[in-house]
């Protein structure tokens, strides 16, 4: 009972969790081409934010754009994520993540056009997302909402349902009335 109590030893115990998050979140920088890729990213748990460290520590809040704010949600959700499963922790083993291409299409679908730079993106984030739940191996479960629809073998996979059609929403048309 009392090493459960002694506070070094939590402390050790909470370190060490982040240093395992901070690795993985570091190991997912390339695969999500981050503007600070070559930096050390890391959860700052009195913060309760990502700081990377280049020259100075640069907070999330200052990170520029939104494919970078993008980028660190996505290595750190998974990150943590990685760690309560390889440890057997009591947290869902879950994500849901809604429209994480909207910072590369905000506006409408037409902007979709495949072979553009902001495409390519946002495959590459389907990639990483699809990445991470199969390295779990069936313990790891993400559920995305979007706008998005690529023309790819792994998208289409992946989608459960299609929303896009006019008769079969989000929302039944019948509950708008």
């Amino acid at each position: 009972i009392d090493s459960k109590l002694d506070e070094s030893f939590n402390e050790d115990q909470v370190e060490y969790a982040l240093s395992k998050i901070q690795a993985n979140m570091n190991n997912w920088t390339q695969a999500l081409d981050l503007e600070y890729e070559n930096s050390t990213y890391r959860f700052d748990l009195k913060k309760m934010t990502v700081i990377v460290d280049k020259d100075r520590p640069i907070p999330l809040n200052q990170l520029g754009s939104g494919a970078n704010w993008l980028g660190a949600h996505l290595i750190t959700y998974f990150a943590f994520q990685k760690f309560f499963i390889q440890h057997n922790r009591p947290v869902p083993a879950f994500l849901f993540l809604d429209q994480p291409s909207q910072v590369y299409f905000p506006v409408t679908m037409e902007k979709l056009q495949p072979g553009s730079e902001d495409y390519k993106a946002v495959e590459n984030i389907y990639a990483f997302i699809n990445d991470r739940v199969n390295e779990e191996n069936g313990k790891l479960q993400v559920i995305v909402v979007d706008h998005a629809c690529l023309q790819n073998k792994i998208f289409d996979e992946s989608v459960i349902e299609n929303w896009h059609k006019i008769d079969d929403n989000l929302i039944p048309s019948d509950w708008l009335e």
